[in-house]
């Protein structure tokens, strides 16, 4: 990169920072962000001589920029000289807009509609109008509308279905249905009781039941006492066991013997 091509391209993003130069005006850099940055990160050195009133910018690749507010000058240039020709230098000429402007129509008239433009493919309203007018009139002769009744003679076989059918709240007498007298003749009536004498053999039934809580003697029960006389008493099995184990702590359970020694339970 030439010294006068970075000189260019300083002026073109620095503008105001040359123009408070030029001014002598004091200076803050750290408001204008290329120059700050620079400085900021070491690719940039700034030296100021005080015989000349010169600025001299110094980049890391030696690129150097000498700006003296006195003469007006950049690199032994006038600056005004610079500024205008990078404002005309940033101009288009009349062939590139011409150009320019040739594509971009090219462009909008391939990507949207003139003012002019139609869809034969879309019908226009009196078309639709007249459609809409005509699938009313079919619609209200075809289908019927969602309020309407009939009559029972526009409904096929409507009344003879009905004449066959009974009145919701109609009633029968017990002569009407076929054999419901008799029917009901064989039925006992509701709650009806009965005695004994009215229940075939539930006499003799009874006479071979024994009453209920009914008890018996010993003499009366067949061997009872013979049974129980070959049977020991309670008090005979205890004093044998007494005498066997030596235990004054026996539980005697008729038909089972349970015997507690030292918390050890025999049965």
């Amino acid at each position: 990169m030439s010294n006068e091509t970075a000189s260019m391209r300083e002026i073109q993003h620095n503008r105001q920072l040359i123009m408070q130069a030029l001014n002598k005006n004091t200076t803050n850099f750290s408001n204008y962000s290329k120059i700050s940055e620079s400085l900021k990160e070491g690719n940039l050195k700034l030296t100021l001589n005080p015989m000349t009133d010169e600025f001299l910018f110094q980049d890391n690749k030696n690129n150097t920029v000498c700006i003296n507010p006195t003469k007006g000058t950049l690199n032994e240039k006038p600056i005004n000289e610079l500024l205008l020709k990078a404002d005309v230098d940033n101009k288009a000429d009349k062939e590139y807009v011409d150009d320019a402007i040739a594509k971009e129509e090219e462009r909008a008239n391939n990507a949207y509609a003139t003012k002019e433009h139609t869809h034969p493919e879309l019908a226009d309203k009196t078309y639709v109008d007249n459609k809409m007018s005509s699938e009313v009139t079919r619609a209200e002769n075809e289908y019927s509308k969602k309020t309407h009744i009939h009559y029972i003679n526009q409904i096929p076989s409507l009344k003879e279905t009905l004449e066959t059918k009974a009145d919701k709240t109609h009633t029968h007498f017990i002569s009407d249905i076929t054999n419901l007298q008799e029917t009901l003749n064989r039925k006992s009536d509701v709650g009806h009781t009965h005695t004994i004498a009215n229940i075939t053999n539930l006499q003799e039934t009874l006479n071979r039941k024994s009453d209920v809580g009914h008890t018996h003697t010993s003499s009366e029960i067949t061997d009872l006492n013979v049974s129980l006389e070959n049977k020991a008493d309670k008090t005979y099995v205890n004093e044998i066991y007494q005498s066997l184990i030596g235990t004054k702590n026996i539980e005697t359970i008729v038909g089972d013997f349970s015997v507690n020694e030292e918390n050890k339970y025999f049965r």
